[in-house]
């Protein structure tokens, strides 16, 4: 009767272990479908079309401001320049990687005089490296 016994246990035993493989094979094989949570980027004055289609000339330095917010770089030696830029990596149909950067002129008098838009896509390096050191 212990012939039996023993005789039951291998296939039990053989089952457990195949079983134990493809479950430990199928964990090492999800790894490589998961990726890190990359947190979108933005920077910038966020400037929407419609606040950059209500520019016009005659508008004063504060109605710009109320407008698109203060601006990114405003020149110390020449006020009547400012610089608007914008940057976002989000994962939208419209602004994947997406810049925009919009310069404005005023006059002698700080009346916007002319502006001018450039949008343009972005492209961010891909660091595939062993924890972004570059090592493999």
């Amino acid at each position: 009767m212990s012939k039996v016994n023993t005789s039951l246990k291998k296939p039990y035993h053989f089952t457990a272990l195949l079983l134990a493989g493809l479950f430990s094979l199928s964990l090492l094989a999800g790894c490589s479908y998961l990726e890190p949570y990359k947190a979108p980027l933005t920077q910038g004055n966020v400037m929407t079309n419609e606040s950059v289609k209500l520019l016009q000339e005659g508008l004063t330095q504060a109605q710009v401001r109320e407008l698109l917010g203060p601006p990114m770089g405003q020149n110390a030696f020449n006020p009547k320049h400012w610089e608007y830029i914008y940057y976002t990596s989000t994962e939208n149909s419209q602004t994947k990687n997406l810049a925009k950067h919009l310069v404005l002129k005023f006059d002698n008098d700080n009346l916007l005089n002319s502006w001018k838009m450039a949008e343009q896509n972005v492209k961010l390096k891909e660091d595939d490296s062993w924890l972004g050191l570059g090592w493999f």
